[in-house]
């Protein structure tokens, strides 16, 4: 039965990185939590390798496709790199109750990120670096402390801060989550072990299959109506985050 929802859960995951870019990891820590009984540092950690994986296959499946910068994306990653230390160091200190009402908090304004606010158009200003920096090192520290790649913040900071078209932003996204989640993964080596290494490749294989082979039919499907699916989703797995955080 674990497997079947670790199956489920990773499909599901990779189906929100392939499709809109963002949202994998805020459904899979939750996940781990519940289907596996992990604790939230082992979720958390096993998480980076899952959405990184899975956001590596959508770069991979999208490369061809004139929708990834990789240079962007690597750039945007770096400029968060002292984020994410703050972040990593943060979950050595923060009780793990805590940290599921943060996650369910983060949760919520994601949801709301996807349903009810639509991606900007890029203007013809020049970037706002200064920005860039605020928005990477916030999804730095979220990475590191959280485990979750940042997705629903990166692709409108693409957008508004770095002028990158909206279809390019959402391709990009991958490639910072997929820095990101390495990274976070490198910082957190003292919780190796607490990661369940066969039922974490049946995550991460599943989330991996799911990104793949949906990633190329992104921009054939109605960016709206998957947010909202999304979003739905979101809130009833934030909801249930929030119960289990106080009892």
């Amino acid at each position: 039965m674990t497997i079947f929802f670790g199956l489920l859960l990773g499909a599901i995951i990779g189906a929100s990185l392939g499709l809109i870019g963002a949202g994998g990891a805020i459904l899979a820590v939750p996940g781990l939590v519940a289907v596996l009984g992990l604790s939230v540092t082992a979720a958390t950690t096993s998480s980076t390798i899952i959405v990184g994986s899975a956001a590596l296959a959508g770069v991979l499946r999208r490369r061809n496709t004139g929708t990834v910068d990789i240079k962007i994306g690597l750039t945007f990653s770096a400029v968060g790199i002292v984020g994410t230390i703050i972040g990593t160091f943060l979950l050595r200190i923060v009780p793990e109750n805590v940290t599921l009402v943060l996650f369910a908090l983060l949760m919520f304004g994601a949801a709301y990120a996807m349903c009810c606010k639509e991606n900007p158009e890029p203007t013809s200003e020049k970037p706002k670096w200064h920005l860039v920096v605020i928005a990477a090192t916030v999804v730095g520290i979220l990475t590191g402390l959280l485990g979750i790649g940042g997705g629903f913040l990166i692709v409108p900071a693409l957008i508004l801060f770095l002028k990158v078209p909206t279809k390019v932003a959402t391709g990009t996204s991958l490639v910072a989550i997929t820095a990101n989640s390495l990274l976070a993964f490198g910082l957190r080596f003292e919780f190796w072990d607490q990661i369940p290494v066969a039922e974490i490749a049946v995550f991460t294989v599943s989330a991996i299959t799911a990104s793949l082979i949906l990633s190329p039919i992104a921009q054939r499907m109605n960016a709206r109506h998957l947010q909202w699916a999304f979003s739905v989703v979101i809130v009833i797995v934030a909801t249930y985050t929030l119960f289990i955080s106080f009892n």
